[in-house]
């Protein structure tokens, strides 16, 4: 359990430091990035752990670390159109001749994303659950078992061949399925890769595959939120000629998702 409670505390530090960067420098796009990812690990790895955890302290933590990071989703959300858009208008500077006018918008949506995550409530709720989760890891319990070794094994198994049996039976075309999926791709590849080395299983092997599958279904989930993202800007735009923009940079992303 010793390790097992080191290895939580590692990810808990790195969690910590992305919280500091971005209230240093919210306009990196890493730090939000950073955010959502180091607490969506502990969140795994949590979940790895749940069924020798008490039950009400797993929820508490669970969800404090998703309050955490709905807070700077929209803020990624943004950053990963950005970064989508850019290309598109590297590949195609002939689609439009206003670009210039689409990532100053995209910019003012970031900028007042990133105002949103310092108001009064959202800090509050972040320092919140930051300190919860700092309590709450730094004085976890676990149950005790006699071989960690044959439990961390056994369980990462059982969650492998659960992905894969979701995975080769994906219907691509079900939206929400495809998110829990590649959720549960998460819950696999990070507990493989954090607690794997604890035990004899051949946890890179898992935790590949697992990040294989996240990243085929994060193509998936990321095009449809830059298609809703898109066709919310291009509704609310009054400048006709961004709204036509956004519309075709819309149909762009459309394609690709058809093409893949």
């Amino acid at each position: 359990m010793e390790k097992i409670h080191k290895t939580l505390l590692k990810r808990l530090d790195k969690l910590e430091k992305a919280y500091t960067d971005y209230q240093n420098n919210p306009f990196d796009k890493e730090t939000a990035h950073r955010i959502r990812t180091d607490s969506r690990k502990l969140r795994s790895m949590l979940n790895f752990l749940k069924n020798v955890m008490d039950g009400e302290e797993y929820q508490k933590l669970n969800g404090e670390l998703k309050k955490l990071a709905m807070i700077y989703g929209p803020v990624r959300e943004v950053d990963i159109l950005t970064e989508w858009c850019a290309e598109i208008a590297r590949r195609k500077p002939g689609l439009s001749n206003h670009y210039k006018a689409l990532f100053n918008h995209l910019g003012k949506e970031r900028r007042r994303e990133m105002r949103r995550t310092f108001n009064r409530t959202n800090v509050q709720t972040a320092e919140s659950a930051m300190e919860t989760v700092e309590t709450g890891i730094k004085n976890l319990t676990l149950d005790e078992k006699e071989d960690w070794d044959v439990y961390i094994k056994k369980r990462l198994i059982k969650k492998q061949e659960k992905l894969n049996d979701e995975y080769e039976n994906a219907d691509l075309d079900d939206f929400e399925k495809v998110h829990e999926t590649r959720k549960r791709a998460k819950k696999v590849r990070f507990p493989a890769k954090y607690l794997g080395k604890l035990s004899s299983v051949r946890h890179k092997k898992i935790a590949k595959k697992a990040e294989k599958i996240q990243d085929e279904f994060g193509m998936i989930t990321d095009a449809r939120t830059n298609r809703r993202l898109l066709e919310n800007y291009a509704e609310e735009a009054e400048n006709g000629e961004l709204r036509e923009l956004f519309g075709k940079m819309a149909e762009e992303q459309k394609k690709l998702t058809a093409k893949d």
